[in-house]
């Protein structure tokens, strides 16, 4: 027993006194060591496990919480109730919300199911599944389980519908709003009384100006005396009190009441912290407050049960106060240039955005200043718009990870030797901390190594001189009195070093214990010593590159080696000798037999090797393509860690254009060559290194705070050891003619902004030590003052060198770079112009004959000279080989976006959508007679008309949408084609368009993914919670906005194809790398975000849809054309009406439209619009398309207008045609038409309220309607017409085959839905009724429950038309389609559920070469499981089939 173990056995009055009856304690065991408490019990029932629980409150109360409680139980009988294990599980639960404050929040709701000894855990958000399982809480709640006997369940986390717990709690706040306004209201009232009861003063001037329409009333906007508190201490102040209090408002919110009345809730700063505020109005006063407006609020402090029992302050009084924010200035009359900042593109660790950091150089007068993101050049097109906007110079950069893949496995190798008769010796240090420099030796352990044996031993206690520090007693073990009597370093490094003599040294970790050595060596007159040496960390990561962890225990644990006493210096030099030893055996299996031959024997391990960072500044355009081929290298082949690495080797090769420098780095995640090797010592290395750099920068003190521990174990002593070392970087420098420079390192603007870095670095989970994220290093914005002030020990003039001269030297070398050229690059494809004229004109003729009617002719070529002449032409064509390639496989194409628009586009096939006004068209070859309707209108709802000219029936079509809409009016827009591939053909089109262009000239369009609010506020929470700090909502509300866009990861559009021309390379325009950096990706895509590049790259829009794959499947149903279904047929216009053409009543199928099953028109939400609009005509059938695909066009909106009668169905916005051609006939000029268009569909009024204010202000001055403003500002996305009148064509052909072939229809629509489909739980009308009751009930469904409910409306529907489904056959049903057989429908193998694609394949492939003779048979032949065997017995698929091979003869 360890003499640091306490054993104790309980007497019997502690349980007497809890109450406990059941509980047999055993022993208590306390480990001094550990801080642990461990209690032994035994639990004859689970209804003992409450006491456990309750003996495990006391002790913690007893203890606090620096001690760790654990129980380890017996429970003797493991037979508990289902309902009583859920109270369990709870038990649980509650411990965990206490010891884990980051789940207190998210395990608020929940729901507990069991199967099994599967524990199902349904929490309410995405995001608390996210932080749960981040923290690991999981496997938390199953080590409480494994503390209560419970050691077999399996802990799951799961999204969960909450919709009714939420609605409830709604209700009762709603109750609770209605007491506190009618509270508020009479505390009003008596402060109004009394205040009149007062002799009437001369009443100042209030802040908020008087409205003549019942305006604000007058007591709440009194003058407030009295001095405001900081919102830091308003977490004192108790409940009912009276509080002032003084911030910024940044963000606000009105909510309607069923009174009318309105609660208007405010959300305030003073940056030390933030607070909610609440007030009522009646339903005409006025409040004149804004966001940003600066307010003195007075009122109550209550607390608000819904808002989590937070405390807010219901408003008595406010005042709006004048506030100017002060800018923060450089005065100094020369100003610096700053060459190194990271915006939120540094992953989870910069904090601002490329705009701000520009603009805060502008707003210091500096000339220009430096991007310099980790790893990644994401920044490049927003700073250099940015810059050219504010009219300085963006520096392109990075602040690249840098990995030395010319590193020597022996290092100073001095004499080659055979590996298998060289000495070697396997040392270890344990020191007072990593200070190299200032540090000392307290033991020193090795082993030596001779002809692969271990030949001899060196172990030694070192008496420091001082006392040992607690925190490295904590590591080593190693205490004063173990030391007090050992010799000092003068007396024992002579006899190492005649120990090591004519050796060559092993350490893993090697620079640590080299330098280290080093450096006692030079302080005690051995200042020769520079051994070569071996370093099994760097041997480790090269031969076992698999592994993820490369320390002592990792790797003993892989090799099967034993490490007792980890981190004493004797017993972890015999491991890692051992180790080496291994090591040795593999190098001499490849056939290595000399120390010089090791290097290059093994591939060096790019992924995992130490990574240096490394600043590279881009000086010209040749800089900037040789640093996006190094970035792509880096992404696409050397990702590892979390980290691209640039090979050394390869930034020589690529260096041109380049400037290359070092900042003196040095922190938990990030640290350079030149301060690694002079932080561990090995300072011989360094002048030969710095030959490398064209300039060396050097940083603050405070950025090195988290290096500092004061009691002199940390890397860094303080500020001295800081300063000396910037004093000799300065000196070599001049020395060896290189530039120092000196900067900030910034992450953020403002020093108050640290906390914000501090908490998406947690969130990110790159940095484990609470130093490595808590420490505030002072990485903000300094002026040239500041920083000149900062280097002043330097000596005033060599400051100013540093900080002015030097970085508008390197400045002034750099030109300013467009980091995407001007122009347009399509692919070249031979006579591409001539092509796209010749295939126009052809198809053209051959509909309306040649001559072409005038308008025609007019619109083809006003298309066609925007077309070519801007290039356009090879996008054009490219769209046309795809969409043919695609065709003449069987594969039907629908448009998308606005490529409807083109009339060009029709005539080339592209697109089904002819643009031209609504027109008849005599198909009569021989006449080809036309009539134009020359206004809005589609030509499908024009009346039935016979041709005059010949009477043969006229064709309707046209669908009146302006080319403009598509390239602007000035055709100069870069036109973006969107093509809906059938899913299954999509990997196909876009092999095809790699054999096109070349693979080497297509990549997958990038995107970028950045922290949203929902997910940015989880992190603020997890960051206090976990830490142990409260925070009011507001506060999170206030930080999470300053971590929204924060860069997470990358990923791809799922179908757009970015084309590079043959001529040029992807590096002139930006990097590439894998989606997610997901090596096992076939994808490589952009390194921007794609839509940057819009205008100069052809981007293809090849994208997987299902409604192709129906209309294929329906084709292979019926053999029928598919271009020759009527898009006018009046029964399938009925069904978006009324159920009449399916002769069905809405009661049998519980709708009173028949769209279910129709794409984009059977959703709950669409089927609503259809019931609010009863469509008839196409035209109709369009607007509600683009209504239903919008973001608040419909709903929020078009809806409310509707309701309010300000506007009808045919007035209101649907799709963004809409808006350029009523605000052309409203009198606005058509370019500034075009522009409120573009601006209003891409959701900019909100963002950019400065911008819509001009146009707004214009469409008033032009008498549009108030109600048609507000609806464009509250538009965040819409379609184009031509993407509608797509979508609704390929609706109408689809539900053509379901009024008048049902069979063809349902088998279609089941088959794409296969997968989804249970027949367990579907396969019969009644099982699909019960199961949508079920459905009903839970409230918000996910999506997986949403497709459900469609089959589910589906199969009673096939019910009501007596249409019926076959059961699954194991010979007739096919693999994953529903196959029509007589007048029914036979469910394919797939719909079991379970049944997995390879075992369909094998049963498809096995039945064809004979029948199954028994199930043992039928199990060997597919391999399929036992558990589905079971279900096909259960479903009678293997009713008749003999168990085994055996035949019985009785």
């Amino acid at each position: 027993m360890s003499s640091k173990e306490i054993r104790m056995k309980p007497g019997r009055e502690l349980l007497q006194r809890l109450g406990i009856q059941f509980m047999q304690l055993e022993e208590i065991r306390y480990s001094e060591r550990r801080n642990v408490l461990r209690v032994f019990c035994v639990l004859p029932t689970y209804l003992a496990i409450s006491e456990l629980e309750r003996l495990h409150q006391d002790l913690q109360i007893t203890f606090g919480n620096n001690v760790k409680i654990e129980f380890s139980s017996k429970l003797l009988d493991e037979n508990i109730p289902k309902e009583e294990l859920k109270n369990i599980v709870d038990l649980a639960i509650q411990r965990l919300r206490k010891t884990e404050p980051r789940f207190k929040s998210f395990l608020c709701n929940y729901r507990i199911f069991i199967e099994g000894n599967d524990i199902y855990l349904e929490v309410n958000t995405d995001c608390g599944i996210e932080i749960i399982e981040d923290g690991h809480g999981s496997q938390k709640l199953e080590a409480v389980l494994y503390e209560y006997g419970l050691k077999c369940y399996s802990i799951h986390i799961e999204r969960g519908d909450f919709t009714a717990e939420n609605l409830h709690r709604e209700r009762e706040r709603k109750e609770e709003i209605r007491q506190i306004e009618k509270k508020a209201i009479q505390e009003q009232n008596e402060i109004a009384a009394k205040a009149a009861a007062k002799v009437p003063t001369i009443p100042e001037k209030t802040d908020f100006p008087k409205r003549g329409n019942g305006g604000f009333s007058r007591n709440k906007t009194r003058e407030i005396k009295g001095s405001p508190i900081p919102m830091k201490d308003f977490a004192e102040v108790m409940e009912e009190d009276t509080c002032i209090v003084e911030g910024e408002i940044f963000s606000l919110e009105d909510r309607e009441l069923s009174t009318g009345n309105i609660l208007k809730t405010l959300w305030i700063t003073d940056e030390s912290n933030s607070l909610t505020a609440k007030l009522f109005l009646k339903k005409d006063e006025v409040l004149e407050i804004a966001k940003n407006d600066y307010v003195r609020i007075e009122g109550k402090v209550q607390i608000d049960t819904y808002a989590q029992n937070e405390k807010i302050i219901m408003i008595q009084a406010i005042n709006r106060l004048e506030r100017k924010k002060t800018k923060k200035e450089d005065l100094a009359e020369e100003k610096m240039v700053e060459l190194h900042t990271h915006t939120k593109m540094s992953e989870m660790v910069g904090v601002t955005e490329v705009g701000d950091i520009i603009k805060r150089a502008k707003q210091y007068g500096h000339s220009a200043v430096a991007i310099m993101d980790y790893g990644v050049v994401h920044s490049f097109p927003g700073a250099h718009k940015a810059a050219k906007e504010a009219g300085i110079k963006a520096i392109l950069g990075c602040e690249a990870y840098m990995i030395d893949d010319t590193l020597p496995i022996v290092h100073n190798l001095k004499e080659d030797q055979d590996l298998e008769k060289a000495s070697f010796v396997v040392y270890d240090l344990e020191t007072l901390g990593f200070n190299s420099h200032e540090g000392k030796i307290i033991e020193i352990g090795a082993v030596k190594i001779v002809e692969k044996r271990i030949v001899d031993r060196f172990s030694q206690l070192v008496n420091p001189g001082q006392s040992i520090p607690q925190n490295i007693v904590d590591v080593t073990n190693i205490t004063d009195s173990m030391v007090q009597n050992e010799p000092n370093i003068e007396e024992v490094l002579p006899k190492f070093l005649d120990f090591i003599e004519g050796s060559i040294l092993v350490a893993h970790n090697a620079d640590f214990d080299i330098g280290y050595l080093k450096q006692q060596c030079k302080q005690h007159g051995y200042s020769d010593f520079n051994p070569s040496f071996i370093d099994t960390l760097q041997m480790a990561k090269d031969l076992y590159p698999e592994l993820k962890q490369f320390g002592l225990g990792p790797l003993n644990k892989k090799l099967g080696l034993s490490l007792e006493n980890h981190h004493r210096a004797v017993d972890d030099c015999q491991a890692t000798g051992n180790m080496f030893l291994i090591f040795l055996d593999k190098y001499l299996d490849q056939g290595i037999h000399k120390l010089s031959e090791m290097q290059g024997a093994f591939p060096v391990n790019t992924k995992k090797q130490n990574t240096r960072n490394v600043m590279l500044l881009v000086k010209d355009r040749v800089g900037l393509e040789n640093l996006n081929r190094l970035v792509s290298d880096a992404h696409l082949y050397h990702f590892g860690n979390r980290k691209p690495r640039v090979l050394k080797s390869n930034l020589e090769k690529y260096r041109e254009g380049l400037i290359v420098g070092c900042s003196l780095t040095g922190h938990s995640i990030n640290d350079s060559d030149l301060f690694h090797d002079y932080s561990t010592g090995n300072m011989e290395r360094i002048p030969e290194k710095i030959s490398f750099y064209d300039y060396i920068e050097l940083l603050p003190r405070q950025a090195y705070t988290e290096n500092i521990e004061y009691n002199g174990t940390g890397l860094i002593s303080g500020n001295s050891y800081i300063e000396k070392m910037n004093q000799y970087f300065y000196d070599l420098a001049k020395e060896k003619g290189i530039l120092v420079t000196g900067s900030s390192n910034v992450h953020y603007l403002d020093p108050e902004e640290a906390k914000i870095r501090t908490i998406l670095l947690y969130g990110s989970g790159m940095v484990h030590g609470a130093k490595a994220y808590k420490t505030d290093n002072g990485f903000y914005f300094r002026t040239t003052g500041e920083l000149l002030e900062e280097f002043s020990y330097l000596g005033e003039e060599v400051a100013k060198e540093i900080v002015i001269q030097n970085t508008n030297a390197i400045a002034e070398k750099i030109e300013v770079i467009k980091p995407i050229p001007d122009g347009f690059y399509p692919p070249s494809i031979d006579n591409a112009e001539e092509t796209v004229r010749e295939m126009t004109y052809e198809k053209a003729y051959r509909i309306y004959g040649n001559p072409l009617p005038e308008i025609v002719e007019k619109r083809l070529e006003r298309e066609l000279n925007a077309i070519i002449g801007n290039g356009f032409s090879v996008l054009y064509l490219s769209a046309q080989k795809l969409v043919k390639k695609s065709l003449d496989n069987g594969y039907l194409v629908g448009s998308r976006g606005s490529v409807g628009s083109s009339l060009v586009a029709f005539m080339m096939g592209i697109t089904e959508v002819n643009a031209l006004y609504p027109h008849y068209i005599c198909t009569n070859p021989d006449c080809k007679h036309v009539e134009f309707i020359e206004r809005e209108g589609v030509g499908i709802d024009l009346p039935e008309k016979k041709c005059p000219k010949c009477g043969q029936m006229y064709k309707r079509d046209g669908y009146s949408i302006p080319f403009e809409v598509f390239m602007g009016f000035n055709g100069d827009k870069v036109p973006d084609i969107d093509l809906n591939f059938s899913g299954e053909y999509q990997s196909e089109i876009h092999r095809y368009c790699e054999e096109l262009f070349g693979k080497e000239n297509v990549f997958k369009a990038g995107t970028i993914s950045t922290l949203a609010e929902k997910n940015a506020a989880g992190y603020v929470k997890k960051y206090f919670e976990d830490n142990g700090m409260s925070i009011s909502q507001a506060e999170v509300m206030r930080l999470a906005k300053k971590c929204e866009g924060a860069k997470k990861t990358t990923g791809q559009h799922p179908g757009g194809m970015v084309v590079v021309p043959s001529d040029h390379t992807i590096f002139e325009f930006c990097p590439v790398q894998k989606p997610a950096n997901d090596e096992n990706s076939d994808s490589i895509t952009t390194h921007y975000d794609y839509h940057v590049m819009d205008e100069q790259l052809v981007k293809l829009d090849i994208l997987g849809h299902d409604d192709p794959t129906t209309i294929k499947l329906l084709q292979e149903y019926t053999g029928l054309d598919i271009y020759e279904i009527p898009l006018s047929d009046p029964d399938t216009l009925k069904i978006f009406s009324s159920t009449e053409s399916l002769g069905v009543t809405p009661q049998q199928i519980g709708s009173e439209v028949a769209t279910f099953g129709i794409p984009e028109f059977g959703t709950p939400f669409v089927r609503q619009m259809l019931l609010d609009t009863r469509p008839t005509t196409f035209a109709e059938l369009v607007r509600i398309s683009g209504l239903s695909h919008g973001t608040d066009v419909w709903l929020n909106n078009a809806q409310e207008f509707i309701r309010q009668k300000q506007a009808t169905l045919s007035e209101v916005i649907t799709v963004r045609d809409d808006i350029m051609n009523y605000l052309i006939d409203q009198g606005i000029e058509k370019g500034t038409a075009f522009k409120i268009m573009e601006f209003v569909r891409k959701g900019k009024p909100s963002k950019d309220p400065e911008g819509w204010k001009k146009y707004s202000d214009l469409m008033k001055e032009k008498h549009v309607k108030d109600w048609y403003i507000e609806s464009c500002r509250r538009i965040k996305y819409m379609f184009p017409k031509g993407h509608a009148v797509a979508y609704v064509m390929m609706a109408i052909r689809i539900a053509y085959f379901k009024v008048h072939y049902p069979l063809a229809f349902y088998a279609a629509y089941l088959s794409r839905k296969a997968e989804d489909f249970n027949f367990e739980t579907l396969g019969t009308p009644e099982k699909a009724r019960i199961r949508l009751e079920e459905l009903s009930k839970e409230g918000k469904l996910d999506v997986k429950k949403k497709a459900e409910q469609a089959l589910c409306e589906v199969m009673i529907e096939m019910e009501a038309r007596h249409i019926e489904l076959l059961p699954i056959d194991l010979y007739h049903s096919a693999g994953k389609k529903f196959l029509i057989q007589g007048d029914k429908i036979r469910v394919p193998l797939i719909a079991l559920a379970g049944l997995g694609g390879a075992v369909i394949d094998n049963i498809l492939e096995e039945r064809q070469k004979e029948s199954f003779i028994s199930i043992e048979d039928f199990k060997k032949r597919t391999k399929v499981s036992q558990t589905i065997v079971e279900k096909m017995k259960d479903l009678k698929i293997i009713e008749n089939m003999n168990e085994t091979n055996q035949i019985s003869l009785f």
